[in-house]
């Protein structure tokens, strides 16, 4: 009988990992294709200097997101979980808030071939389930866009968005704190701090850097004994 590890890379990682690096290959060449589609069949093309300056503007951002938020989320996401959601997106309002209640509800133990596997049928779940929601809704709500323009709608819509993301990363949190309550300084700590300073920064300069110190301190209490491996995400 094969060693349950060797079987689990085998069968699972070492698939995920062609499957998936081919995908974000073939999805980011088609990034490509309207650009492409627009040029060679209509002749349509910005400006260099244009188009330099779009480049340098977002790489100079997002290269740094790009090697920040893969190595941040990977610890609740895992391996099958992350090539998924950094493909489908919503990451962090979406894909992480449904691999960690998934691993949550069936009980693994974090880091195991089991959440693994539990973390990538969850947010493949999720995916489907999205975009399933997401044709309903657009097909639903079609006819009354013009009314909901014309009203104070878009305002309150707007008001109750903007509370999603910090309700579903409250109730994770409320979920972990109970677990672990110890865990819960450095993270709640740090949001009270820039609460304080500049409660108007956007969650993609936040969470990472939140994130990334909550786990070094994670790691220094586990090292001095003072919480347990198994209580901890």
């Amino acid at each position: 009988m094969k060693n349950k590890d060797q079987v689990f890379k085998n069968s699972f990682l070492t698939p995920v990992e062609r499957i998936g690096k081919y995908t974000l290959l073939a999805a980011s060449a088609c990034l490509f294709a309207p650009a492409l589609y627009l040029y060679f069949f209509h002749g349509l093309m910005p400006p260099f200097g244009a188009i330099i300056g779009g480049a340098v503007a977002v790489w100079s951002f997002m290269m740094v997101m790009a090697v920040v938020e893969p190595i941040v989320y990977y610890p609740i996401l895992g391996f099958g979980g992350t090539y998924m959601s950094f493909l489908a997106g919503n990451v962090l309002n979406l894909r992480v808030p449904v691999s960690a209640t998934a691993q949550q509800v069936v009980g693994t133990k974090e880091g195991t071939p089991e959440a693994e596997i539990v973390s990538t049928i969850g947010i493949a779940g999720s995916v489907i389930g999205s975009q399933l929601v997401m044709i309903i809704g657009v097909l639903a709500f079609l006819p009354l866009i013009g009314q909901i323009q014309e009203s104070t709608a878009p305002t309150a819509v707007k008001i109750a968005l903007d509370q999603v993301l910090p309700a579903l990363f409250g109730a994770l949190g409320g979920i972990f704190l109970f677990r672990v309550p110890l865990l819960g300084i450095v993270p709640l700590g740090l949001g009270f701090i820039i609460a304080l300073i500049n409660p108007n920064l956007p969650y993609s300069i936040v969470i990472p850097p939140t994130v990334i110190l909550s786990i070094i301190a994670a790691r220094i209490m586990y090292n001095k004994k003072w919480v347990k491996g198994e209580g901890m995400m």
